[in-house]
């Protein structure tokens, strides 16, 4: 039986109108960052070299400073300043598998948050609000976590089912023997506050200070350094850095807040953790 025509009608201007709001809700947000790119403002030159400058300097004291394997350079950085009593405690920090980690994230703090704060606070001249650092509303941050999390569950699974992702996570581990203490509870706090830092970088820091001279493509071009950060960890791992930092970057722009994509990095990272420890026997 043949729909009335006035019914086709009907049904078709209903579903061009779902398809336009659909693409307007999507779209919003990169129109928007194209917007800023058209508009006349003196201060978007110098933000985009502050953006990436910073950006570069603030990877490079991370990378050439606090990871673990580098942290001898800080022990060096303190003799030839001549502070041997800091030098000394940093070497009997660094001894220890917790010490190293936790020199790791205060540098994830540093130059994650810190540094470029004082960027935008000193140099720019302007408030980390207008950089994302804010609360979402209740209803924009529960709109893409769950989804998100329901998306993420079935791939974070699938990863601990390899032996690379048993052989990185978690970073820190705890003895078997006495399973999950106070010493694993403060690391994972740790973890997730470097994880708000770097939301913080690279979904407010970088993408923020480009989108005056390159709009949308801000995202895009964040996501180069942010999927390099990813080279030491499993390949499954780094090449779907790519897709989340497309759309960490989206969801930041679309929220104007860096918290919903933080608590999602942090609710998988904890997640990967808690899985690892359980293949390992921790849980029973």
């Amino acid at each position: 039986m043949a729909m009335p025509k006035g019914s086709m009608m009907d049904f078709k201007q209903t579903s061009n109108a779902i398809n336009k709001t659909w693409y307007e809700w999507f779209f919003e947000p990169i129109e928007q960052a194209d917007f800023l790119q058209r508009e006349d403002d003196q201060s978007k030159n110098l933000k985009a070299w502050c953006g990436l400058i910073g950006s570069v300097g603030c990877l490079l004291l991370l990378r050439f400073f606090f990871l673990q394997n580098e942290q001898y350079r800080l022990i060096n950085l303190f003799e030839f300043l001549q502070l041997h009593a800091f030098s000394f405690k940093l070497q009997a920090c660094i001894s220890d598998p917790l010490g190293r980690l936790t020199v790791w994230a205060f540098g994830c703090l540093l130059s994650y948050f810190i540094i470029p704060a004082l960027l935008i606070w000193l140099v720019l001249r302007e408030k980390l609000c207008d950089y994302g650092f804010r609360f979402a509303s209740f209803r924009n941050t529960m709109m893409f976590i769950l989804p998100g999390l329901i998306g993420m569950a079935p791939l974070v699974y699938f990863a601990s089912t390899q032996v690379h992702f048993l052989q990185v996570y978690p970073f820190y581990e705890p003895c078997l023997d006495e399973g999950i203490g106070t010493w694993f509870i403060l690391w994972e706090l740790m973890y997730a506050l470097q994880f708000i830092a770097l939301e913080f970088f690279f979904r407010g820091f970088m993408v923020h200070c480009l989108l005056g001279v390159m709009g949308a493509w801000a995202i895009p071009v964040m996501v180069i350094p942010y999927c390099m950060i990813h080279f030491q960890k499993p390949f499954p791992e780094a090449t779907a850095s790519i897709i989340a930092g497309l759309a960490l970057g989206w969801l930041g722009l679309k929220t104007k807040s860096i918290v919903p994509g933080a608590i999602l990095h942090i609710a998988v990272a904890w997640s990967m953790d808690g899985i690892s420890l359980m293949r390992k026997g921790y849980f029973y």
